[in-house]
């Protein structure tokens, strides 16, 4: 399928627990009117895949096979071709993610889709923004206490809390429906994962993998899920004090609340809890085989994570996480970057050494261009002032970035990208490259919005601007 005019192909793949799906969009690149930046503007979604079952083809293996099998299918109903691809990304969660051969999926994935999209595993904090703002970017803009989303999967709940579209903190807890799976009866119990044994032994109960869990067992389980669950709501971290509960804390999560946040919910257990809001019963235990059901049951009963169900609804709900990552998960430069010498792109895999303003010394500047040196591929500064440079900021800047490339003795084809959320790329370039005499390839990226992230990619240029992914959230 061809992209209309000026519009780039976005592309998003989510491997959970229990489920997987694919999405495709067509965004504009359109200036901001509010803030003059570059961003996907108006997006089309044309595909949406049925999402289905992750293959599993042991207890620690993922069906490598059996995904690439599904990635070519949805390849061929959205009719995307690879190449046409501009920016997206692919995220394996959860216990998916727990698997030994993650990376190695992660790594079919880029190898059969290109460089253009992003494929990451074990990045809870990454999970939970994306599922933030995949699901509660306009909400966190019309609610003064801020929106707090727990995405509750197979695997994990995710928390993020926001504000004003922005994420103010993540987490990640081993909380989820496929901890405990059951045969098509709903009562025996037909596999256990290493976090669900443990919680076994803590509660002191006996069930064992092929017998039959009592349902005051199943009831002891949930409710211990439901204990956490509104301990995180509350910026709590008590229940995950003792050993079985650290166990469960992969990410802490107790931000400051001042105001009571509006409490939003995605991910499998989210879209079952807001579907009995609106009058579907929930589904047999049976149906899935996992405690998704109970899960979501309990949150209907607690007053604290019920509160504000009628008050707000995410958009996406199950399928937040991939809209994230289809629509989220790569920004846009200013068209005033500075490249004179344009490395060999993408540019993958960059870390991201620091977050400076420009009062930043040459000493400390060395001290980093000396570690960048080691990257192979490269490395990314962040630069983040609160208030817009002077000239005189800029021109000091830059002399101090100048020498720190020559005392460092950085190698003169390794790429060092600059970001920064100012419109300075041209002006910044020139004074840390002499006008150009500097023999460098230094490459500074404007008005790219601030994210803590520790790796970036930065993709092949469009009309002038280029595509910033972010990964590794801190």
């Amino acid at each position: 399928m061809s992209a209309p005019a000026q519009t780039v192909l976005l592309l998003g793949f989510d491997f959970g627990s229990t489920t997987c799906s694919a999405m495709a969009a067509y965004a504009r690149l359109e200036a901001n009117c509010v803030t003059g930046r570059m961003e996907f503007a108006r997006p089309d979604v044309f595909y949406r895949s049925t999402p289905c079952f992750t293959p599993f083809s042991t207890s620690t293996q993922l069906d490598i096979a059996a995904i690439e099998r599904l990635i070519d299918a949805w390849l061929a109903e959205s009719g995307v071709a690879p190449e046409a691809v501009f920016s997206g990304g692919a995220i394996v969660t959860g216990l998916a993610a727990e698997r030994d051969n993650a990376r190695a999926l992660t790594h079919s994935i880029e190898t059969r889709i290109g460089d253009t999209v992003i494929a990451t595993a074990r990045d809870p904090a990454l999970e939970s923004w994306l599922a933030f703002m995949g699901g509660c970017d306009m909400l966190s803009h019309l609610h003064e206490g801020g929106v707090l989303n727990l995405d509750i999967g197979g695997g994990t709940t995710n928390p993020a809390l926001g504000a004003g579209g922005q994420v103010l903190a993540t987490g990640c807890h081993f909380i989820g429906a496929r901890h405990f799976q059951f045969a098509p009866d709903g009562q025996t119990l037909s596999g256990l994962s290493s976090f669900g044994a443990a919680l076994l032994a803590h509660l002191g109960l006996s069930c064992r993998v092929g017998a039959r869990m009592e349902e005051c067992a199943i009831a002891q389980v949930v409710a211990y899920y439901i204990q956490g669950l509104e301990a995180i709501a509350q910026g709590q971290r008590g229940p995950f004090a003792d050993p079985c509960g650290a166990m469960h804390e992969q990410v802490a999560f107790a931000p400051a609340m001042p105001h009571p946040p509006l409490i939003t919910f995605s991910g499998g257990v989210g879209e079952m809890v807001y579907a009995a809001m609106d009058g579907h019963p929930l589904p047999p235990r049976s149906l899935y085989g996992d405690l998704g059901t109970d899960i979501a049951q309990g949150i209907l009963s607690s007053p604290l994570l019920s509160r504000d169900l009628g008050r707000g609804m995410p958009e996406n709900r199950g399928r937040a996480t991939v809209y994230g990552l289809t629509m989220h998960s790569t920004d846009i430069s200013g068209t005033t970057i500075f490249m004179p010498h344009p490395p060999a792109l993408p540019l993958r895999d960059l870390p991201v050494l620091a977050t400076l303003d420009m009062a930043a010394t040459a000493d400390r500047l060395t001290a980093l261009l000396t570690l960048a040196a080691r990257h192979p591929e490269g490395a990314c500064l962040r630069l983040d002032d609160a208030t817009p440079p002077t000239l005189a900021a800029l021109r000091q800047f830059g002399a101090h970035l100048a020498e720190a490339i020559e005392r460092a003795a950085l190698p003169q084809t390794l790429p060092l990208v600059l970001l920064t959320t100012r419109n300075i790329g041209h002006t910044l370039g020139n004074y840390a490259t002499r006008w150009g005499t500097l023999p460098c390839t230094l490459v500074v990226l404007d008005e790219v919005p601030a994210r803590n992230a520790r790796f970036i990619r930065v993709g092949r240029p469009h009309n002038a601007v280029l595509p910033v992914s972010f990964y590794g959230m801190n």
